[in-house]
């Protein structure tokens, strides 16, 4: 059995990466730099109107695998190696295998924190960590087990250093005479030249190529205003997985297109249909107890097995999803995806149907070994992206605490296991649909909603068990034609109340006059 059969479903062979032949690489001296882009949420969101929000989001997640492309071409530069010496590159995290020892990456950290503090005002960074090592280090499996353990907590490490202000003067250099009117309407921080700030013009200008059809065109980090303080300026190739997918649009009387707003992407909510609300969709998704899975499984044994699974999976979130969202989901838009997680936005139904496939999907593709879990919020257009990333992100947490295994979902208020949600959607929602329009009255599925919280909450009053004499009331006196479904509704209100008001909710939305 190869390694991919190992840990991956054969259907997704095309994710399978080119792996990198450690053997040509290794030296007896060695050092194992690491790099870590933190606080991405904040780079990306941080002070960003919802308004112009969608010309730059993408754009902003595209940056942060372009500086971290920039700084392993750097390092590169610095120790005049190869960048065949460089292991891994992607979600903002990458490996280089430097053939020095006592390297000393001082300079190249106080560059990428002037870059920093000069450009984005300390909100963010990237730390560097090392790690000497031997070429038996990544020969025997126990030896690289405990390289990856110690490089990682050297990491953490660093994290708590961050800017080095113990030798560095805090003092932050901001635009003056900033009004209303000279600021930014993008990120609410700098002063407007022309239209933008200068930082925000380089973010849609980025947009606009991305959304050229050219694949792996070149672009200077010059143009990007990636230049370090000694000049050093590369290229970089606009990969597929730095473009990933956003509905675009053409912009008027221009030859170039541009990200669609979010309330394009909202008024396209149930597009087949004349009824349903127009929302967005926030979903954050990250694989269930990944750490777990690889101090129990063989993957860490070696670099070839850490290599294929961590880049295939990777594969799976920045090229797999993109590709479903574009051809079966296009009013979506990818925030983030790479690594082991993935932030979305989109028409709130395709949303849903989205996080399904992706579950199944990914399900599927680890061999029932791993799960995924998400949370999800349905919102308005107009609601601060800022509060969107924050709230979707409270909501994961809530379904990663569900328990051990995990594998659930925060939906419209509840958070449920994915299985329990399935089964009742399955068979629920059908009979939802057999109630012809002429006789839904959204009060009578409110009615239902608040049966749903009645059975939840028996233990704390015993009149909340009145909820299925009431149901039958309710049944009988305006809906006798349908007073089929009404042992239905009784078995899965009673068994799983919370899935009931989930699945109930999504057809309120489905078929409320459109708002």
């Amino acid at each position: 059995m190869s390694s991919f059969e190992k840990y991956f479903d054969n259907t997704y062979r095309q994710l399978e990466p080119n792996v990198i032949d450690i053997q040509s690489l290794l030296q007896e001296e060695m050092t194992l730099v690491v790099g870590d882009f933190y606080g991405i949420q904040k780079f990306i969101f941080e002070r960003l109107s919802t308004k112009n929000a969608s010309k730059v989001l993408r754009a902003k997640s595209a940056f942060v695998q372009i500086f971290t492309e920039y700084v392993t071409k750097y390092i590169c530069h610095m120790f005049n190696i190869d960048e065949k010496y460089v292991l891994t590159q992607n979600a903002g995290k990458f490996e280089i295998l430097v053939p020095q020892k006592d390297i000393d990456l001082t300079p190249v950290q106080n560059q990428i924190d002037n870059y920093f503090i000069k450009n984005f005002f300390a909100l963010s960074g990237m730390i560097l960590a090392k790690k000497e090592c031997q070429k038996n280090d990544f020969i025997d499996s126990g030896s690289y087990r405990k390289l990856r353990e110690s490089i990682a907590t050297e990491l953490e490490t660093k994290k708590f250093q961050k800017f080095d202000l113990i030798s560095t003067t805090p003092v932050l250099s901001y635009d003056n005479d900033i009004d209303n009117a000279t600021l930014c309407k993008i990120c609410n921080i700098r002063k407007i030249e022309n239209e933008h700030c200068p930082v925000c013009h380089t973010f849609i200008e980025l947009g606009k190529k991305l959304s050229q059809e050219h694949k792996h065109e070149l672009i200077s980090t010059k143009d990007l205003k990636i230049v370090f303080e000694d000049g050093f300026e590369t290229k970089i190739k606009l990969t597929s997985k730095i473009k990933s997918y956003i509905l675009f649009k053409k912009a008027e009387e221009e030859n170039y297109s541009l990200p669609a707003e979010f309330d394009d992407l909202a008024k396209a909510s149930c597009k087949d249909s004349e009824v349903g609300i127009k929302a967005l969709g926030i979903l954050k998704g990250d694989v269930d107890g990944m750490g777990k899975f690889l101090e129990e499984s063989d993957v860490t044994q070696s670099f070839e097995n850490f290599d294929l699974f961590s880049k295939t999976v990777d594969n799976f979130f920045s090229l797999y999803v993109p590709d479903i969202m574009k051809t079966k989901y296009p009013n979506t838009y990818t925030v983030f995806a790479g690594g082991d997680d993935l932030f979305l936005v989109g028409a709130w139904d395709e949303i849903l149907a989205l996080a399904k496939e992706i579950r199944e999907e990914f399900k599927k593709f680890a061999k029932n070994k791993l799960s995924i879990s998400f949370g999800i919020a349905i919102a308005k257009p107009t609601t601060p992206i800022s509060y969107m990333a924050h709230h979707t992100e409270e909501l994961l947490e809530d379904a990663k605490a569900i328990d051990e295994e995990k594998d659930a979902i925060s939906l419209f208020g509840e958070t449920v296991k994915w299985q329990s949600y399935n089964e009742v959607h399955h068979t629920l929602y059908p009979k939802l649909e057999e109630l012809k329009q002429d006789e839904l009255k959204t009060a009578l599925l409110y009615r239902l909603l608040s049966f749903c919280d009645m059975s939840k909450n028996i233990d704390n009053d015993i009149k909340n068990t009145m909820w299925k004499s009431k149901l039958n009331y309710l049944f009988h006196r305006n809906m006798k034609k349908h007073e089929h479904l009404i042992g239905e509704l009784d078995t899965v209100i009673e068994k799983n109340p919370k899935e009931t008001k989930m699945v109930i909710s999504e057809f309120i939305y489905k078929n409320r006059s459109a708002s």
